[in-house]
């Protein structure tokens, strides 16, 4: 009797999705086996910046521990500690521009991951180091990397996959988890396009001392994540733990600080402003004159007041140039600051999607604004539901390539459309009868969802 012949699967990309697809794959061989193959076209792990923090949701907590093995998981303290209790609080503060609460969501306190994923009312998050977390993934993992895979052919048997270095690959799925510019999309689906919403977006990883911190925690609470909102349709946001980190040998103060990462967002149209008088001219391989900006910007744009005096001190704490020090720049970065444009892909724009022998998953596939936090985690709830779906493989019916596809389209691309409009909410010029429309709707908001957050917590308590 013949042996059947175990299948090929390619992964391209290796970030926080393709990474879980691989273990997941990996880890339920016993039930289907494959012979997993992932490429990257990265030259090294340590090759760029591999972004922010994230908050990972209860969703997306259940997914990841869905796909990883034990092994694996005994790391994930290494990119997301647990909770302090009575120090931290894992949920989001929305102020106006000079530091009034509009917004606090109530938060329920969990002791660590596992607790997380195990809520299955509402949606909370833990805070998680998204460059640490992809280490975590990263081990055990044979990336080939300095491979970008740039065409593939489809035939009957299976698909060719091209790369740029000449050599070629052979498989019988093909997923893309290869980004927003994914080349497989727009191979597969050349008519889905990608929105620009005529927003800029600059973000850094910063080193925050103690009595900044505490400056931060004075207006916010002690919320992890904290949003303000202008009135010229700008806005910032920092996200933090507040663990300490090792500074460098000779940091004269000696006192903590803390690793956050602080964005701004604002009418791309701002970037077009004459700045000749101020000579500096913004250079995006120029850190300082990237953080220059910002820090002009909220001069011009935030009233003059304690809030805007903090964001003016934490942006220039912005390392003013690309650090390679591991020891002053405790954290892996590439480039510390990073002016981009907000852009999203909404997967059911397009009136038709034809499932083959090459699928995508994470941004490839439904980019999304980052406002809500919701990218990783749909990455990372593709690759649990597409590792579920390949159990089902047979060589002659992709019919589970569907079945993946049409959950994962539903689902996304109202998480694309849910953030798309929040951003342009927030990001909306407003006058000063504007400002107190806006502001009374989120202080109404608020009451409601706390006094149904009370509610709830006194039928569904523990």
């Amino acid at each position: 009797m013949q042996q059947e012949k175990i299948p090929t699967i390619i992964i391209v990309g290796a970030g926080l999705g393709g990474l879980s697809l691989y273990h997941s794959l990996i880890k339920n061989k016993d039930k289907k086996e494959f012979n997993v193959k992932i490429f990257e076209r990265e030259s090294s792990p340590t090759d760029r910046w591999q972004g922010y923090h994230i908050g990972m949701s209860n969703y997306g907590a259940q997914s990841l521990l869905n796909c990883i093995p034990s092994s694996i998981a005994s790391n994930l303290p290494k990119a997301i500690p647990d909770p302090i209790p009575n120090v931290e609080i894992h949920g989001i503060t929305i102020t106006d521009q000079i530091g009034n609460v509009l917004l606090a969501p109530p938060t329920k306190p969990f002791k660590d991951v596992y607790e997380l994923a195990n809520v299955s009312r509402g949606q909370l998050a833990i805070i998680t180091y998204r460059d640490r977390l992809r280490d975590v993934l990263l081990e055990g993992v044979p990336v080939q990397w300095n491979k970008k895979c740039i065409k593939y052919v489809e035939t009957q048997e299976g698909v060719w996959v091209f790369f740029e270095d000449g050599s070629q690959e052979f498989c019988n799925i093909l997923i893309g988890a290869d980004g927003i510019n994914s080349p497989i999309r727009k191979q597969k689906l050349p008519e889905l396009q990608i929105v620009d919403y005529g927003i800029t977006h600059v973000g850094a990883d910063i080193s925050v001392p103690k009595q900044l911190m505490d400056k931060a925690n004075k207006i916010h609470g002690n919320y992890l994540a904290c949003k303000t909102l202008g009135t010229k349709g700008d806005s910032t946001f920092m996200i933090t733990r507040l663990i300490p980190i090792k500074q460098e040998k000779n940091d004269e103060m000696n006192e903590p600080h803390y690793r956050a990462t602080l964005t701004y967002s604002y009418p791309s149209e701002l970037d077009n402003i004459d700045v000749e008088s101020d000579k500096v001219k913004v250079d995006d391989n120029d850190p300082a004159s990237v953080i220059e900006h910002v820090k002009r910007l909220i001069r011009e744009l935030r009233p003059d007041c304690e809030l805007t005096d903090l964001l003016l001190e934490l942006w220039d704490l912005a390392p003013k140039t690309i650090p390679n020090d591991p020891i002053k720049f405790p954290f892996k970065t590439y480039n510390p600051v990073q002016r981009r444009m907000m852009r999203d892909i909404d997967p059911m724009s397009i009136k038709s999607w034809t499932s083959s022998r090459v699928t995508l998953l994470g941004d490839a596939a439904h980019a999304m604004s980052p406002i809500l936090g919701l990218g990783a985690n749909n990455a990372i709830q593709d690759a649990d539901k597409l590792s579920q779906a390949l159990l089902k493989y047979t060589e002659n019916n992709i019919s589970f390539i569907e079945e993946y596809e049409k959950e994962m389209l539903k689902r996304t691309s109202a998480d694309v459309l849910k953030s798309r409009n929040v951003t342009f909410k927030i990001s909306t010029p407003v006058g000063p009868f504007g400002v107190i429309i806006r502001d009374s709707i989120l202080k109404v908001i608020n009451t409601m969802i706390n006094f149904y957050g009370f509610v709830d917590n006194l039928i569904f308590k523990n």
